[in-house]
């Protein structure tokens, strides 16, 4: 038997190892489940003189909902367009309703009160947001679209 022929019979049968391989690889595979887009409450609140957001930061997912709960005191929601990622102000214009001013929601006066953005087709990265009533009390948060 010739060299060629042996090197022939070699490459077949590694083709035909390797078209099995995938074959069993490829039945046995189980598409992944799509994860649940879930939903983040974060609480507005004032106490003993201090303004802040529980938590103050956060991480969800592209498709997430976060809804800013009024705990107590009067507080609204608002984003940085330079301290957001490139493509997250054209989703936030789009997501957030009833703004006051550019990516400024309103005030949230009354405990109950919510504020809420779904983050669809969210660009990820680090989106900081404050209250703008409370600003120069460092009132502020960072969520993060992972």
């Amino acid at each position: 038997m010739s060299l060629s022929r042996i090197r022939i019979g070699v490459l077949a049968a590694l083709v035909v190892t390797a078209a099995a391989v995938t074959i069993t690889q490829t039945a046995s595979a189980k598409p992944v489940p799509r994860r649940a887009n879930k939903n983040h409450t974060v609480k507005m609140i004032t106490q003993d003189g201090k303004q802040l957001f529980d938590p103050v930061d956060l991480t969800i997912a592209q498709g997430d909902t976060v809804t800013w709960l009024a705990v107590s005191g009067s507080h609204n929601v608002g984003f940085w367009p330079d301290s957001i990622p490139k493509g997250g102000e054209d989703m936030l214009r789009k997501a957030m309703p009833d703004t006051i001013e550019t990516l400024l929601g309103p005030r949230k006066p009354t405990k109950g009160d919510t504020y809420v953005i779904v983050f669809n087709n969210a660009p990820k990265g680090t989106y900081k947001y404050y209250c703008k009533p409370h600003l120069k009390k460092m009132m502020v948060g960072t969520l993060t679209v992972k």
